[in-house]
């Protein structure tokens, strides 16, 4: 049957006008250039408010930690028109209504292109996701209480923490903490898979990890007591956790890293303006999970002034850039050999993320660093 009649009878105007979600459009510099009827009955803005503005003064996306999107090295919008590449944003967002309440929204996007076929912007889609938002809001709640989310300074080491998931609840989980006034504790842990599911298991492994202090004080012990207790209590086929574990006695400047399946700490040592990477502490070791009586082995390192400690996810060496390669190792590298700024990890992550061939991110990303004072 030919359907040729019935869309020449169809502008491409009313065609968007019908279509149920928000949708707007953007040209290369994201000023929005079209606001359908459902964008405008799900925000409240009316086309002639928004058409010609930038989409960044107007939205505001946000994650639910509250992690602006808005940004160049976030802003899906930009970054479909970047990569040329579409796709959902897989994570309910917080964007700007004209009531001024946050409206928690789905977000897809993709790039349009001329008929010569270059980029010429972008059309996004907005669902409502109201009922979503509330269930999701309080397991991202309970997991912001879960982790160390804010870095400090204290006896003489200052803490930068780093938690960025893919959704709006991770399966990464970090952790610092003194367990007296002089030894410092540190735990970067990833759990199988991503999300609510994910999530549970960290919720187990940071209940473990702190029981398992009342008993030994040593990090290979520590995880060898988690394993033993996850696989009693939590342990499912095929789930496991990749964890580090660090303990760092300040006043020798000593620490003791352990690992459990889990990348290497980077201990990086001050040259000039940035720094230069100085040991790997890589051990090899099983997952968390995998075999009850696994052992745990450690490395013993100093840390002294002008030197940092990097623990990381695979999120953060695991992030796709261009030509088919990984942010890996050399990235670190190069990234701090040129870092002299006080915030090192956002930045970190804004360079990660420009280098990136995805958005968002495929992979949780997590990170701690330890600098003594």
């Amino acid at each position: 049957m030919d359907f040729n009649p019935v869309l020449s009878q169809v502008s491409f105007s009313d065609f968007l006008e019908q279509v149920q979600d928000g949708l707007f459009i953007t040209d290369r510099e994201r000023r929005i250039v079209y606001w359908n009827r459902a964008a405008e009955e799900l925000t409240g803005f009316m086309a002639a408010e928004v058409v010609g503005k930038c989409c960044t003064d107007i939205l505001r996306h946000r994650s639910l930690f509250g992690e602006s999107l808005c940004v160049d090295e976030s802003c899906p919008v930009l970054r479909s028109m970047e990569t040329d590449i579409g796709g959902t944003v897989p994570q309910i967002l917080l964007m700007n209504s004209s009531s001024g309440r946050p409206l928690p929204v789905s977000l897809s996007v993709g790039p349009l292109h001329s008929p010569e076929g270059g980029t010429i912007g972008a059309i996004a889609l907005l669902r409502g996701m109201r009922d979503e938002y509330q269930q999701r809001k309080l397991a991202t709640e309970i997991q912001k209480r879960m982790i160390t989310r804010t870095g400090f300074q204290r006896n003489g080491v200052r803490v930068d923490t780093l938690f960025v998931p893919v959704g709006d609840i991770g399966g990464d989980f970090i952790e610092a903490f003194f367990l007296d006034e002089r030894t410092l504790i540190a735990t970067v842990a990833d759990a199988t898979g991503h999300g609510t599911s994910a999530s549970l298991f960290t919720m187990v492994f940071k209940t473990l990890l702190h029981s398992s202090f009342a008993h030994s004080r040593t990090p290979g012990e520590v995880l060898g007591s988690i394993n033993r207790g996850y696989m009693e209590t939590a342990g499912v086929d095929g789930y496991y956790l990749g964890a580090c574990l660090v303990s760092i006695d300040l006043r020798a400047r000593a620490g003791r890293y352990a690992a459990a399946g889990h990348p290497a700490g980077l201990v990086f040592a001050r040259n000039g303006d940035g720094y230069t990477l100085k040991e790997k502490l890589k051990v090899a070791s099983l997952m968390v999970g995998v075999a009850e009586h696994a052992a745990y082995g450690e490395i013993e390192f100093g840390l002294g002034p002008g030197e940092i400690l990097l623990l990381a996810s695979d999120g953060l060496f695991e992030a796709p850039c261009g030509e088919g390669k990984l942010f890996g190792v050399e990235g670190i590298e190069e990234f701090f050999a040129r870092d002299s700024g006080n915030r090192p990890l956002e930045d970190l992550l804004a360079e990660v993320r420009r280098r990136s061939t995805f958005f968002p991110l495929s992979d949780d990303l997590s990170a701690v660093l330890i600098a003594p004072q």
